[in-house]
């Protein structure tokens, strides 16, 4: 049997770790997967300008991601912009159709909609016959992900379903599977609710924030009238790591501090809510382990509108400025029934066993067929479910 061909782009951390996770799923349930990075395929100069530029935009250039996320919301068929983005994007990463078309996949799940937009267009050619799924990895959709060449979409809530239903895609082909998360992040799950104890235990995602605003964050955070235990992660932030060494070193203070780890489930499990930019993979795992959310610093209106979600179900907040953050802290700090009460609703938004429903539908879906493009839907949660 040959393996499926789970593919991404490395532009940020999310669609990477939700390919990890969904290959994870496949090797445990006996499908052997391929991981494929598309920009690896990619020219240097191309690679460098998706991934490298996305990264600073992301930090720096709010309103350029912004004005991108709008310009792009549409459908391709009557864009200009976005039919130009797909001829470049096709025209720069040609090697990723070729290892495709030579491989021959059974299956390509995508958990982003580069190599998602490659592997249609494939089909269209007639370069490729095999099934193609697409895993959305943000709690909203943009149209991006929006194409007639994809045989099943796993999304992360009925909303996007929905979306997805108003702009032609057949029930039957949506699954509400969650993002996909490792195993050791969904084990969390079943773990025993947190006790609240005499201080509050803050973990602060660093690594995507740019540097002064970290550091204005971990100086708020510190300076709070109710005590902290505050845990700052900066990922491969070096800078970052650097400069808050030297405030540790001067003794005024007191925090953790880590740079790049393989194992923030431990990070996950100590905290009692969580400081951090909304993207859809950390929010995902959040969920997982019933920590509640304080957002800072979203990129528009891609993590806009996930921090809007989570807020809308209880599970979080997101906060405009410093000052906000401040009072949102105490507030958790000093009302511990509200801290739970938040808890509770991650808890019920959490879904663990994403990785495991999508791993099932691609497997069933690939050995039958029929099931690509159903009349009638799957045994996994979708419209006609619920």
């Amino acid at each position: 049997m040959k393996p499926v061909f789970v593919t991404y782009a490395s532009a940020g951390n999310g669609h990477r770790s939700a390919a990890q996770a969904a290959a994870e799923a496949l090797n445990a349930a006996g499908r052997a997967p391929v991981i494929a990075d598309v920009l690896d395929f990619a020219d240097p100069v191309f690679r460098k300008i998706y991934s490298d530029i996305y990264h600073m935009a992301g930090e720096h250039s709010h309103g350029v991601c912004g004005a991108m996320y709008k310009i792009t919301d549409t459908k391709r068929e009557t864009s200009s912009i976005v039919k130009m983005i797909d001829r470049i994007s096709l025209s720069r990463t040609g090697p990723f159709a070729g290892f495709v078309k030579d491989n021959s996949p059974d299956s390509v799940l995508a958990t982003h909609f580069l190599p998602m937009s490659a592997v249609a267009w494939m089909k269209r050619q007639g370069l490729y016959s095999g099934s193609l799924f697409a895993a959305v990895t943000d709690y909203d959709l943009h149209q991006m992900w929006l194409s007639e060449e994809v045989d099943t979409y796993f999304v992360a809530n009925h909303e996007i379903e929905e979306k997805l239903c108003g702009m032609g895609i057949p029930p039957g082909r949506i699954v509400v599977s969650g993002i996909p998360v490792r195993e050791s992040i969904a084990g969390a799950s079943g773990e025993p609710a947190k006790q609240t104890g005499s201080s509050l235990s803050i973990l602060f995602l660093a690594s995507s924030i740019a540097d002064e605003k970290a550091l204005q964050i971990v100086d708020l955070l510190l300076s709070l009238p109710e005590k902290v235990n505050l845990d700052v992660v900066c990922g491969r932030n070096e800078s970052l790591f650097g400069t808050l060494e030297k405030k540790l070193s001067a003794g005024n203070t007191s925090f953790n501090i880590t740079g790049f780890t393989d194992n923030i489930q431990k990070h996950y499990s100590a905290a009692d809510v969580i400081v951090t930019k909304p993207g859809g993979l950390t929010i995902s795992e959040s969920l997982c382990f019933g920590l509640p959310m304080l957002f800072v610093h979203p990129i528009p209106f891609q993590e806009t509108r996930n921090a809007e979600f989570i807020q809308r179900k209880g599970a979080g907040w997101l906060v405009s400025d410093l000052s906000s953050l401040g009072k949102m802290t105490s507030i958790l700090a000093s009302e511990p029934l509200l801290l739970e009460k938040t808890r509770k609703s991650c808890r019920s938004l959490a879904r663990p066993d994403a990785s495991r429903i999508i791993a099932h539908e691609v497997i069933r879906r690939s050995i039958n067929p029929a099931c690509l493009r159903p009349e009638t839907a799957p045994p996994a949660e979708t419209a006609e479910t619920r």
